[in-house]
């Protein structure tokens, strides 16, 4: 396929470097010096172009993987798929990649037609099309300054609409995560899917099963931690994707019933929301905590009509519930051990709180003491908080604790920092918009 490159200069789409993040302009004019070709590209092209400020920007370039890791000191070859490069700063990670070549018999394909490995490189007119959408595949060039468009990305972000770029099935087949992605740009934005791009999910969405419960655990937390949680949730139950994901869990998310386990998952995927507007950490323990509480509920009552006693039935529920997330999601073990932790902590919350309408005690009992001191206190009465919205607890019961709750629980600080959206995808460190030009080498690659 023979594209059409259509250069659009500065003065008309708006967009100037200074836009772009010192350390994206720094690794853009580093490769420019050393002969390179150097393109931001994606996402933060797209938002800037919408008028957003970008979270996090990448980098293509002719310039192969060890070339690029050459030119600066902090950087490293990540990936066996496609390997790309990681310029570290101090605020801020930059990703490189090489442009991608044509579809060349090095590129490995599992019989599905979906690729294991694509270590291929090319131009930018090949590199293309192997983007996934068009509103996604702009490239903002660092020597012109001019918005390289190939498939019409710039009038797709100005009707709203979203493309994927060549046969939609043969793409979601190449891997079908594309379909999750879609979903997520959809919400996010809030764009539309083409008539085509939407028509081929109901063909391919069951090829999602051969996506490997670790890589599908990382895309859901993209999914659910990107900002546009609860729109993303309805997105991929609306395209027929949810079951893929959470397996039982998708027949008990029914917003139009009230019997369904939505009014509880509706609060915490928007107070999850608000967090990820607010910039505070995320905690997806806390998500799926809230996400699989009520069918824990059900398997805890199973246990309790066989006569188990109450704490050993929340704990056989708890194994069974994870089992039944673990079809589909490899949820980390560390991860699953929070998540037990908030659970048990439930009904230990309730049952030690003055009961409602009581007077509350000047001084905390030895019980309810100890409960403070536990590990994930806090994240745990933030979650019996939301319960309380949809009254499953007493306000009262909320209110209780959170007047003993700190302002930051002892998860806040090193645990739920390894726990933030970084460590399962490719979201990266929030960058500051301005340092000057002659420290940035000190704090940079």
């Amino acid at each position: 396929m023979t594209p059409t490159q259509t250069r659009i200069p500065a003065e008309t789409h708006g967009i100037s470097l200074n836009d772009l993040s010192d350390n994206a302009r720094f690794v853009l004019e580093r490769l420019h010096e050393g002969g390179f070709e150097a393109y931001a590209v994606g996402g933060c092209v797209r938002d800037l172009l919408r008028g957003r400020s970008p979270k996090d920007f990448d980098v293509v370039t002719d310039a192969r993987p060890e070339q690029v890791k050459r030119l600066f000191k902090r950087a490293r070859i990540i990936g066996r798929r496609f390997k790309i490069v990681h310029v570290v700063f101090r605020d801020e990670l930059i990703e490189v990649t090489t442009f991608r070549g044509g579809d060349a018999a090095e590129v490995k394909r599992a019989d599905g037609g979906m690729i294991t490995r694509d270590n291929v490189f090319g131009t930018i007119d090949e590199d293309v099309w192997r983007r996934d959408f068009a509103c996604n595949a702009l490239y903002l060039d660092f020597a012109s300054g001019e918005l390289v468009d190939y498939v019409e990305g710039l009038t797709d972000i100005q009707s709203g609409r979203l493309r994927v770029i060549g046969e939609p099935e043969s793409r979601y087949r190449e891997d079908p995560v594309r379909m999750l992605r879609a979903a997520r740009f959809a919400a996010k934005l809030g764009f539309h899917l083409t008539q085509d791009s939407e028509r081929a999910v109901a063909h391919c969405r069951e090829t999602l099963a051969d996506i490997s419960p670790a890589r599908l655990f990382d895309e859901t937390v993209k999914l659910l931690q990107g900002g546009a949680g609860r729109q993303t949730v309805l997105e991929l139950k609306r395209l027929g994707l949810l079951e893929y994901l959470f397996d039982d869990l998708s027949t008990w998310i029914e917003p139009n019933d009230p019997a369904s386990d939505w009014d509880l998952i509706e609060a915490v995927l928007e107070a999850t929301d608000d967090r990820v507007a607010k910039d505070l950490p995320v905690n997806p323990a806390f998500l799926f905590a809230g996400l699989f509480w009520r069918m824990l509920g059900r398997h805890r009552i199973h246990w309790l009509h066989q006569r188990v006693p109450a704490d050993d039935a929340l704990v056989l529920a708890a194994d069974e519930v994870l089992a039944v997330a673990a079809r589909r999601l490899m949820i980390p073990r560390r991860l699953a051990e929070i998540i037990r932790t908030i659970w048990s902590l439930q009904p230990d919350l309730e049952r030690a709180a003055p009961s409602p309408g009581g007077k509350a005690p000047k001084e905390l009992t030895d019980e309810q003491r100890a409960l403070t001191e536990a590990p994930w206190f806090r994240a745990a009465v933030d979650f019996l908080c939301l319960r309380s919205r949809t009254h499953e607890v007493d306000q009262s019961v909320c209110e209780f604790w959170r007047k003993h709750a700190p302002e930051r629980g002892r998860e806040e600080e090193q645990p739920v920092e390894a726990l933030k959206p970084s460590d399962f995808g490719k979201k990266r460190r929030r960058r500051r918009r301005r340092r000057s030009g002659g420290n940035r080498q000190k704090t940079g690659a």
